[in-house]
């Protein structure tokens, strides 16, 4: 299809790669153990997943303060959480040891100023969180909830500072609406739930957290599970206390991501509701936003694009995601330097059929983790930017 709309920024094939623009794959990203030689035929037949070897979802990725960087997701049949980590970003090396509970999804992570690695996200019908210092030997931690009638609640964000932590997520059942949800804690050990705010939190779900200055920003989905109607975010001076923002450019859109944007302020992105466009947004204090214009870039002949994260190195900010036509999607980033007008990356074998989830800085550029397989398997794979 070649350069999806690139514009000054594609590189000819004479040319050095392009930071956010040229992607390559890790070096070696070690794989779970094959399951079809530890399962009976029986068991085989009843879960079609595994026909797949080495399949696990790598979720997302920090770098840590000393060197080195953590990833975190999950691996079937029982969907346990696992690790890797990797002294370069080129080499992974896999643990099954963060736990052993059966249906549990660590999302997201955060480092804190002691240089301690949270890991949040849900364990069954309730928020869990986790902390390593090394990536390799990780604590599981109870979280505190304001509800007892046995709602499902999820952790599904985290942020860290020098002050401690903060996490976002939701309570409600699996489809139908969802309550936004907020905790605070010290250490990543001892969490304490955010007051409930009816209005504030109403028919939400928090999906990302960012510092900004001394307070937060969040943003968020508004609608059912199974049904989002438009993006939402909500600032905070402390963590403790949250205001709601409805404005009107986050209409008809899903913001899953969110960091401080080089030029000030923050910038958050994600999609327009359905998926049809990625889509972004700029806000000089997260209390008025503006989107993006729709272009060229951000849209596919297929029919679907999106965007998972985003971060900023520099002076430009670069968003991954995907874009997909009938079936298997490709793994795909974005390139801006003010947020509005954004080139997409090459299309590259390395990209194909795979999906993009989260991005950190490091090394000469930056690292990305996913899966490639999906819909039918997820077979967890690294990339680093600029490569070939």
């Amino acid at each position: 299809m070649g350069a999806f709309g690139c514009g000054s920024l594609a590189p000819q094939a004479s040319t050095p790669p392009v930071l956010g623009i040229d992607w390559g794959r890790a070096a070696s990203v070690e794989r779970p153990a094959n399951y079809e030689e530890t399962v009976s035929p029986t068991y085989q037949a009843k879960h079609p997943i595994l026909r797949i070897q080495g399949q696990a979802t790598m979720a997302d990725l920090i770098g840590l303060p000393k060197g080195g960087f953590v990833s975190v997701g999950y691996a079937p049949p029982d969907w346990v959480p696992v690790a890797w980590t990797s002294a370069d970003g080129n080499r992974w090396a896999f643990h099954a040891t963060l736990d052993e509970t059966d249906f549990t999804f660590p999302l997201s992570l955060a480092v804190g100023g002691d240089g301690t690695v949270v890991a949040v996200g849900r364990s069954g019908r309730e928020p869990i969180a986790w902390t390593t210092k090394d990536g390799i030997d990780w604590q599981r931690h109870t979280v505190a909830i304001l509800g007892g009638d046995g709602t499902a609640e999820r952790m599904t964000a985290v942020v860290g500072g020098p002050s401690g932590f903060v996490a976002g997520g939701s309570v409600g059942p699996e489809l139908f609406e969802r309550h936004a949800r907020f905790w605070r804690s010290a250490d990543g050990i001892d969490w304490t739930p955010v007051a409930d705010d009816r209005v504030a939190f109403a028919n939400a779900e928090v999906r990302a957290i960012t510092r900004l200055g001394n307070g937060f920003v969040a943003v968020g989905v508004v609608g059912t599970a199974q049904e989002h109607t438009g993006a939402v975010a909500w600032t905070s001076p402390d963590g403790a206390t949250w205001t709601r923002v409805d404005d009107h450019a986050l209409d008809g859109g899903e913001a899953v991501a969110v960091a401080p944007a080089p030029w000030g302020g923050v910038i958050a992105v994600g999609a327009t509701v359905g998926r049809q466009n990625a889509a972004a947004w700029i806000s000089p204090d997260g209390r008025s936003w503006t989107r993006a214009p729709d272009e060229a870039s951000r849209q596919h002949s297929g029919g679907f694009a999106w965007m998972t994260d985003v971060v900023a190195i520099g002076d430009q900010v670069i968003g991954v995601g995907d874009v997909q036509g009938l079936q298997r999607g490709t793994a795909v980033s974005w390139v801006t330097r003010d947020g509005l007008t954004w080139a997409m990356s090459l299309e590259a074998p390395v990209q194909e059929g795979a999906e993009f989830y989260a991005i950190t800085p490091g090394g000469a550029g930056a690292f990305a983790v996913g899966a490639f397989g999906a819909p039918d398997s997820y077979v967890p794979e690294v990339w680093v930017t600029p490569g070939r």
